[in-house]
């Protein structure tokens, strides 16, 4: 016959082992960290109170590395903070297209910004460049990018108003130079039978640098009735040399157009002018009608005839 023997754990020692363990652990861990050790840290380098009339549009580095020394509490501080440093630009060279930052006019400050926690053994960079650029501001006029669409016996007869033709930017010089007109994003409209102002935005350049006094507008739409109109109206022969004598066909040709209602019986024949030109006359003894006057807030005009016929008379 086998006789299994019992085994009974001693929870009092098993916990002094482990109370052991985690003392010795944490007097391990103070140790290391009471301890002064020499590192090389990064950190993100920034340059501050700069002139309102330049920015920075770039640098040669984002980030400098520096060899310190001092207890391992520090470095955990370290590794747990923000790690950047902030150079005002009055202790840069200042060579008219960049802010030069060397070890010598960086030095006091880098020590200042480091201490407590770190002294500072070593700067590892020989210079920094900050290239910068001069900020203008310049008047950009606004173009409006638009599909709309009226319902029928509606329509515009004057150019949609823009609550303002323009827009302020302020940036660098070289970035204003290249930009000559600012677009809307497209207005969509469709079946418009009443007047409305709408608010589109501005297709802006997206850039960092870059101010804008607006970034919409206002467009207003004068929606009127709408009417075709006919008119007969006189054509005369411009360029006929002072030798030669003509006969024409036809005398008068009717234009169509489209008129806002409100405006129909306002106009007459002498609102137009048609010529053709002898000089460009066509093969077959045509001349082309041109319609040199006409009134503004009017569309859609077509004349009946394409062609003026004509005989040159002996």
């Amino acid at each position: 016959m086998i006789i299994k023997k019992s085994y009974k754990i001693n929870y009092k020692t098993l916990n002094n082992f482990i109370i052991f363990l985690i003392i010795s652990f944490l007097f391990s861990t103070i140790v290391k960290l009471t301890k002064v050790y020499t590192k090389t840290v990064t950190y993100k380098i920034n340059l501050t109170e700069i002139a309102d009339d330049k920015i920075v549009t770039n640098q040669s580095t984002d980030s400098i590395s520096l060899t310190v020394s001092s207890f391992g509490f520090d470095f955990i501080k370290y590794y747990l903070s923000n790690q950047s440093i902030n150079i005002p630009s009055r202790n840069s060279i200042d060579n008219s297209k960049s802010f030069i930052l060397t070890n010598s006019n960086t030095y006091t400050n880098i020590v200042d910004l480091i201490k407590p926690e770190f002294n500072l053994i070593s700067i590892n960079f020989d210079s920094l460049f900050f290239y910068y650029d001069r900020l203008k501001s310049k008047k950009i006029p606004i173009v409006l990018n638009s599909n709309i669409s009226f319902s029928q016996g509606y329509d515009f007869f004057k150019s949609y108003k823009l609550s303002k033709d323009s827009v302020i930017v302020v940036g660098p010089e070289l970035i204003l130079n290249s930009i000559n007109s600012i677009n809307t994003y497209d207005l969509e409209l469709t079946d418009l039978k009443l007047s409305l102002t709408e608010s589109v935005k501005l297709n802006l350049l997206e850039a960092n640098n870059l101010k804008y006094s607006d970034k919409t507008v206002d467009v207003f739409i004068d929606v009127e009735k709408s009417t075709e109109a006919i008119l007969n109206i006189p054509v005369s022969i411009v360029n006929i040399p002072k030798d030669i004598k003509i006969n024409y066909y036809p005398k008068n040709i009717k234009v169509s157009f489209t008129t806002s209602l409100e405006n129909y019986q306002i106009y007459s024949f002498k609102d137009f002018e048609i010529t053709c030109d002898f000089n460009q006359f066509h093969e077959g003894g045509k001349l082309k009608p041109t319609i040199i006057k006409k009134p503004n807030f009017i569309k859609n005009l077509s004349l009946t005839n394409e062609n003026v016929q004509y005989v040159i008379l002996k």
